[in-house]
């Protein structure tokens, strides 16, 4: 029986007390995770480096389509490594990369070549926190327009293909929707078939690859300066250390 998908999102945050850090912590997944991999280099401050992020899994079992990371400040020359399939947008402070399809379990790598700040004189090494969000299934956009309605979606994973239409895990279609070369498909239909709020899913092969409610899981908590409190769900960080005196 098809299920349809509700909305999630974890949300890290910070906790003063230690009984209500461990509390939170204990709530969590243990799978929660956004890893960093240096590559085997060492951040060395007033240097480059190149380095990759690395989601441990997808939302609760569905795929990832986007990863949004904030650069943090004082940070330079950021340069986002594009990842073919994906759409890639930056301005310097936020890179994401969009339109894409990890599945869950699968991982890949994002990675990020910049520029690291000279640290004060006497500080021999800095962590540097890149606040991350990652969305999965975001893939199926509903617009209308009086008594019709228009389902747009986006699923590269599924290029050339069909897929099942279902709202709220009712079938919408009689047929299979046809998936273009893109990755793209267009229906048209009533909107009393497609009420407000409702969850519109997308299957092939009786697993589902996408739907109109986005799930997401956050990182994007940062340790205040002298804290020693741990955080429930911590933004990925870098440690960079000082040049060494020749």
């Amino acid at each position: 029986m098809h299920s349809s998908v509700v909305r999630r999102a974890r949300v890290g945050a910070a906790v003063v007390g230690a009984s209500a850090v461990a509390l939170i912590a204990s709530a969590l997944p243990a799978s929660a995770h956004m890893g960093v991999d240096l590559g085997g280099g060492t951040p060395t401050a007033g240097s480059s480096s190149a380095f990759w992020f690395r989601p441990g899994h997808g939302c609760d079992g569905d795929a990832t389509n986007t990863l949004a990371i904030t650069v943090p400040d004082g940070v330079s020359s950021v340069k986002a490594q594009p990842k073919a399939g994906w759409k890639l947008t930056a301005d310097g402070k936020t890179i994401i990369w969009s339109r894409g399809a990890l599945p869950d379990d699968q991982f890949d790598d994002f990675g990020v070549r910049l520029a690291w700040p000279k640290l004060p004189a006497g500080v021999a090494s800095q962590k540097f926190y890149f606040q991350a969000v990652q969305v999965c299934n975001a893939e199926i956009k509903v617009t209308r327009d009086g008594d019709m309605a228009m389902i747009m979606g986006h699923l590269p994973a599924q290029a050339g293909e069909t897929v099942e239409l279902f709202v709220d895990g009712v079938p919408l279609t009689r047929h299979p929707v046809v998936v273009d070369e893109g990755g793209h498909f267009m229906v048209h239909t009533s909107s009393a078939k497609v009420p407000e709020g409702s969850d519109v899913t997308a299957e092939h092969a009786g697993k589902m690859v996408g739907n109109s409610i986005a799930a997401s899981e956050r990182w994007v908590e940062i340790p205040a300066p002298g804290s020693t409190a741990s955080l429930a769900a911590p933004a990925p960080s870098v440690t960079v250390v000082a040049p060494v005196a020749k």
